[in-house]
């Protein structure tokens, strides 16, 4: 039998991974998708619909932070983590028998915006309020261990939804997979959600202060701590803009370059990330017996000196020097994201932590990494400067690095 104290940090990680798994999938089916939701006579058109509804849900999470962070708060955290896991589940599964339009008209592709809503509402408080639980009610000498399976659970969702669409294509011929077989892995990740949410139902909450006041001050407090909300975001910048840069922009640059290995650069891409789970897990073991906040500041000034030479590495044209060079980038990041879920929450007071740290990170996500692609094809493609995706993630060490130069001197102390 589990341990109290191992289900509930496998619930935190699985609940995190379905999120994720949920989120790829989508991706990786979005031309399916697009075909059966977004009929036309342009198949771009389709692509560009679909993906748009993809978008909808990353627009949607610094809402979610909004809303299901103060349940964290004013609720309990159990009550959020249960209440994000059970809304991305039922989503899933809304989408998984979700008919066409052939079936249903317009109200198909509308109930898919929806639903796509509806999910980027939960991810806005499951990875950061899963952080805040998974750290909170641990002994403080295994909080780094225990915040570093959220991250962990949320890259071992990116490697299942991309093993998840690699099987489905090697098992079903296209047809089956365009009328049918793209909705297996939504089935799927709704029975996984399941599994998640009946473990976070047993969760008894550590009990915590009740004086947390309205919903009114709640969001007053945002206000008087978004000084340590700007520091939260900027801690996280250099690792954000280096994580879409090297596992999406560089991986589809490079199999625009070379289309007959577009295949081996993805299987690749996913093995590194597959990888990278052992080195965020690594992480929180060292955050648990070094400072956080200056080991922290060490793997990102290490990170900044190795993104160009490992960026060009990666871009040279070939498929070993790529594998080494995206790997050299990952691994360092990797082990910062093990690191900060158990340093970054604690520049927060415990009564708005959920929604400050959530709040914090979904816009770093959202300003940050979100337009990381679009500046580095400009830097590319327009201005012709090979190393300026490398270059642009070295420009976001500025804000990490004093972001953490002293922010362990902010950290509530519990």
């Amino acid at each position: 039998m589990l341990s109290v104290l191992t289900r509930f940090q496998l619930a935190g990680a699985l609940g995190n991974t379905v999120e994720w798994f949920d989120f790829a999938v989508y991706g990786y089916f979005a031309s399916d998708i697009g075909s059966q939701f977004f009929p036309g006579d342009s198949p771009s058109l389709q692509l560009i619909s679909a993906f748009g509804v993809f978008a909808v849900g990353y627009l949607m999470r610094p809402i979610g932070g909004l809303i299901l962070g103060p349940i964290g708060e004013l609720i309990g955290r159990r009550s959020l983590l249960v209440t994000s896991v059970a809304l991305m589940s039922a989503c899933s599964l809304g989408i998984a028998v979700l008919p066409p339009v052939t079936d249903w008209g317009i109200a198909s592709a509308v109930i898919l915006v929806l639903l796509r809503m509806l999910q980027g509402l939960s991810v806005g408080g499951e990875f950061t309020g899963s952080v805040v639980a998974l750290v909170e009610d641990v002994p403080a000498s295994r909080r780094g261990w225990s915040g570093s399976l959220s991250g962990a659970g949320a890259i071992l969702g990116f490697v299942g939804g991309s093993s998840a669409a690699a099987v489905i294509h090697w098992l079903l011929d296209p047809v089956a997979v365009h009328q049918w077989g793209w909705r297996i892995p939504f089935v799927f990740g709704a029975a996984l959600g399941l599994i998640a949410l009946g473990l976070r139902r047993s969760f008894v909450e550590v009990e915590k202060d009740s004086g947390h006041g309205t919903l009114q001050s709640h969001y007053q407090g945002l206000v008087v701590n978004l000084p340590a909300m700007l520091r939260a975001m900027g801690a996280v910048a250099l690792s954000t803009v280096t994580f879409y840069l090297v596992t999406v922009f560089d991986v589809e640059i490079l199999a625009s370059r070379m289309p007959e290995n577009a295949a081996a650069i993805n299987a690749i891409t996913t093995v590194n990330q597959a990888i990278g789970i052992g080195f965020i897990l690594l992480g929180g073991v060292l955050a648990d017996h070094q400072r956080k906040a200056a080991l922290a500041q060490k793997l990102n000034l290490i990170l900044a000196a190795l993104v160009v030479p490992g960026m060009l590495l990666a871009s040279s044209g070939s498929l070993v020097c790529f594998a080494i060079g995206q790997l050299i980038v990952l691994v360092p990041m990797m082990l910062y994201l093990g690191v900060y879920p158990s340093l970054l929450p604690y520049l927060f007071p415990q009564k708005i932590r959920c929604s400050a740290f959530s709040l914090s990170y979904i816009l770093s996500v959202a300003i940050v990494g979100g337009t990381a692609p679009m500046a580095a094809t400009w830097l590319l493609q327009e201005q012709g400067w090979s190393q300026g995706p490398a270059w642009y993630c070295v420009i976001w060490a500025i804000p990490a690095l004093l972001a953490l130069r002293h922010i362990g001197g902010y950290c509530v102390d519990e």
